[in-house]
Formats: structure tokens, sequence, C-alpha cells
């Protein structure tokens, strides 16, 4: 079913490799120490795969297959609810898997950047954020009924999360006045954290914060998703 989604490969696989490709190019030059450049960038990107993962892979796709009637057809068989949402929850890990080694791969090969990371700490921040990109997800799927209004929702989300996060323009390059509307928006506390992750800063004061948010987040996903969530449109 994920690889017949054409919207979520589009947003998953292809935009935000592209978008690596291309802004690493504007950017690249304004620093001089391109390590450095490239220790912040390539986690950013990473970021916006978590989110088009969240919302295009668990958000959207919960809304369209419950449209289509595939949960009720599936809740009509054996398997329990449990192993579904189990099933959509891997998917969503499998995405993010798979899109940020693309991204690396990209990095390594069409770049020529080294990929001096710190594996542990990187996969910890990588799962933590994951885990609350995919609550945002769920709740999106507990709120819109219908595909367009979820489409909706996420064009809307999109913006912001791309370009006000630090994920694809650094946040020092922005306005002074849009600083604090960073502040408002979940991916910049994903790119600090999988930043920190990176270059080993994961287990820092510099990460408590991100923490903090990527957990309340993530509860209340949980909280908002059993209480709300259905696999079916009854």
């Amino acid at each position: 079913m994920l690889l017949r989604d054409i919207i979520g490969l589009f947003f998953v696989f292809i935009m935000p490799a592209l978008s690596f490709y291309f802004f690493s190019q504007m950017f690249q030059s304004q620093d001089s120490d391109q390590v450095h450049y490239f220790n912040r960038y390539i986690p950013g990107m990473i970021g916006i795969v978590l989110f088009t993962s969240g919302f295009f892979i668990i958000g959207l796709e919960a809304v369209t297959d419950r449209e289509k009637g595939v949960y009720k057809r599936l809740k009509s068989t054996p398997i329990k609810p449990f192993i579904i949402i189990q099933a959509i929850v891997t998917k969503g890990f499998v995405a993010v898997a798979v899109g940020a080694l693309e991204i690396m791969i990209i990095a390594r090969i069409a770049l020529s950047v080294p990929l001096k990371m710190h594996v542990f700490q990187f996969l910890i921040a990588l799962l933590i954020a994951s885990a609350a990109f995919f609550a945002i997800g769920f709740i999106i799927a507990s709120i819109a009924r219908k595909f367009q209004s979820a489409m909706a929702i996420g064009f809307v989300m999109l913006y912001p999360m791309l370009f006000l996060s630090g994920a694809m323009i650094p946040i020092e390059s922005l306005p002074n006045s849009f600083h604090p509307v960073t502040l408002l928006i979940p991916l910049t506390y994903a790119v600090h954290l999988l930043q920190n992750g990176w270059e080993g800063q994961l287990f820092t004061v510099s990460s408590i914060r991100d923490v903090i948010v990527m957990l309340c987040i993530l509860t209340m996903g949980i909280f908002l998703s059993r209480k709300f969530f259905r696999l079916d449109m009854e």
C-alpha cells in the first residue's frame, strides 16, 4: 500500500531529496566551515522527512484508507485493530529510515560530504522525533474525515514547517522578526534535536527543551488518538 501512494512517495522521497540538493548549493557558500554546515543541514533535511512521513505516510494515508473502507474490510478478518495500528507505525518508520538514508547517500555521493555523525545519539534523537511526528499524523487522522480536509491541513502546515523551522533555511538567515515564530513550530525542536544527536550533543542541556517538546507532542498525540482515532467511518 505504501508503494502505491504516489503523493506520499513524492513528499517523503523525492521532494526532500531535491530540496536538499538545491538548497545545499544555495547556502553552502555562506558558511566557510563546510563540515559544520552539513552537520547542521543533513539532520535538518532528515527532519523534513520526519514531517512528511508523519503527515503523508501516517496521517493522510490513514484518512485515505479509512475513506476507501480498507480498515473496515480488515476489521472483518481475524486481524486485531492493534496489529493494524502497529503496521501503520511500522510503515512510518520504514519511510523515515529509507528517506534519511537517501539524504545521507546524496550528501556522500553527489555532494562528496564526509558523514561525521554520532550514530547512537542520532538514532535516539531520530526515534524520539519520529514518534512525535507520527503522533501528529494520528492527530490529523483523528480530526480529518475526508482526503480533502487532510490535504488542506497538511498544506497549511507544510510551508511553515519547511521554511521557518531551520530545516531548509538556517534560522540565522531569516529576518529577526521571524525568529519568535520559529519557536511555535514543532519541527524547529525536532531539527535541533537531530542536529544535537548528529554532533554528539544529545545528552546536554541544549537538548532538554527539544526532548520535552517532543515528548509532550507524543503524549498529546497518544491521548487524542486513543480518544478520537477510528479505523472506520462510523
